[in-house]
């Protein structure tokens, strides 16, 4: 698909938000038939790998309200969105099958491995 095709999904219009990222993310996670602490641990995952940190410590050094990513510095949350982006671009093109287990683990790799791209653009 180009930018510019006939695609329904380009030509709506709407503006995105973190909250709108998040969802995206999340629905990724579940439509690969990630398991109820699949998102949790995928969550972990991408910000320790996009922060260098595990998401507690985030919340605590930047002195932000916890499950309140509103209240994070801006470029922390920059840096999460982009890497839920880029997870849930990368999820959608992934083949996730096994058991639950397995389909979990397949989950957990592809964000971690999505948190490490995306690392690389930020300065910490």
């Amino acid at each position: 698909m180009s930018l510019f095709d006939d695609s329904r999904e380009l030509l709506e219009r709407q503006r995105v938000s973190g909250v709108t990222v998040r969802k995206n993310f999340t629905k990724a996670i579940q439509a690969k038939g990630g398991g109820d602490r699949c998102q949790a641990r995928s969550t972990e995952a991408l910000t320790q790998e996009v922060m260098g940190c595990g998401t507690r410590e985030l919340y605590k050094q930047t002195g932000a309200k916890r499950n309140r990513r509103d209240t994070l510095p801006e470029r922390a949350q920059e840096a999460l969105m982009a890497g839920e982006v880029v997870a849930t671009h990368d999820l959608k093109g992934q083949a996730i099958q096994g058991d639950q287990g397995k389909r979990n683990q397949q989950i957990e790799a592809s964000v971690r491995g999505s948190g490490k791209k995306v690392r690389k653009l930020f300065p910490w």
